[in-house]
């Protein structure tokens, strides 16, 4: 497509973008302007601002052209919705403007109006869902997100008015596929990755249950595998010991006499792993050293029995003549 008229289609969507700017709360995307053309994934997260306004739930529907992307991963890991009624999900239904459309519908039966931290004053949009796309064809598009309903958290669940969002993106020309596979997974390193462990006396009679939270969304998180060995290094796990959990995950080891691995697979086909150390049992050491304790004074005892068995059966009463 010629550079001139990708500007100007640019310009129109971005312009229509800023159309609705009056309404307060909103479902909006972000996204990069531009795909690359070696067919890299992109990342495209769909937030909600509350602007204020305490929701009690929402539904709307993202689109995008079909023959601009192919969807690769729908991942709700650290969503604000509290219950789905409809997780994220391409709909079935068939539409003759050529868009995939992905529906949605959330509930916060305690109300939302906000992310809060510490770390900063008021309140931020909180993240709804993230997409992994692949390009597939070049061309000037833009993610839509319409029929929008948000609910105020009040006894009517009163509708607040919300604008359709409008985010641009332009794919360019994409080298051609070469056929081959793709390489070996890349081990990195991740500052943003949380792992912990926690018990919940409503989780499963009070189990053990493994947390996994990204931070980040740099890349969105395509599988969380686990391995709870005697191995104390993840390297040393034998591939057939991992298996793909979901986020929470119960221990299957509820002794916490294991080292529980957490191997975390991004959609940009790289991994990282981090590892969470046994808890001592001190009931069972405690039995394990009074064993110990006793073989050893045994042992000791032999020993001088054997050095000065005098010592041990000297009489204590010499006969008298």
């Amino acid at each position: 497509m010629n550079n001139f008229y990708k500007k100007i289609i640019f310009g129109i969507v971005v312009g229509s973008s800023t159309f609705g700017s009056v309404f307060s709360a909103q479902i909006f995307v972000t996204a990069p302007e531009h795909a690359l053309a070696n067919r890299q994934p992109i990342v495209v997260q769909v937030f909600l601002d509350t602007q204020g306004d305490m929701v009690s739930g929402l539904s709307a529907s993202l689109s995008f052209p079909s023959d601009m992307f192919y969807v690769e991963n729908i991942n709700t890991e650290g969503s604000v919705v509290s219950l789905w009624g409809e997780q994220p999900k391409v709909s079935d239904e068939k539409y003759f403007d050529n868009r995939t459309r992905i529906t949605f519908e959330g509930i916060f039966p305690g109300g939302y109006d906000g992310v809060r931290s510490p770390y900063y004053q008021g309140k931020k949009p909180g993240i709804l869902f993230t997409l992994l796309l692949t390009p597939k064809n070049e061309g000037v598009g833009s993610f839509v997100v319409d029929d929008v309903k948000l609910h105020s958290f009040d006894s009517e669940a009163t509708l607040i008015k919300v604008a359709d969002a409008i985010k641009p993106i332009i794919v360019p020309a994409l080298l051609p596929l070469t056929g081959t596979s793709p390489g070996a997974m890349r081990r990195v390193k991740s500052q943003t990755l949380q792992t912990f462990i926690t018990r919940d006396a409503l989780v499963e009679n009070n189990s053990w249950y493994l947390i996994v939270h990204e931070r980040e969304g740099k890349s969105a998180i395509q599988k969380i595998l686990v391995a709870e060995t005697d191995d104390y290094n993840a390297e040393l796990v034998a591939d057939t010991k991992w298996r793909e959990v979901k986020n929470p995950y119960v221990l299957l080891y509820q002794n916490r006499s294991k080292y529980v691995h957490v191997k975390v697979i991004y959609a940009n086909n790289t991994y990282t792993t981090q590892t969470l150390p046994p808890v001592e049992n001190s009931k069972s050491i405690s039995s394990i050293s009074r064993i110990l304790v006793s073989i050893i004074v045994v042992l000791l005892l032999l020993y001088l029995y054997g050095k000065y068995p005098q010592t041990f059966f000297k009489k204590e009463y010499e006969s008298t003549p």
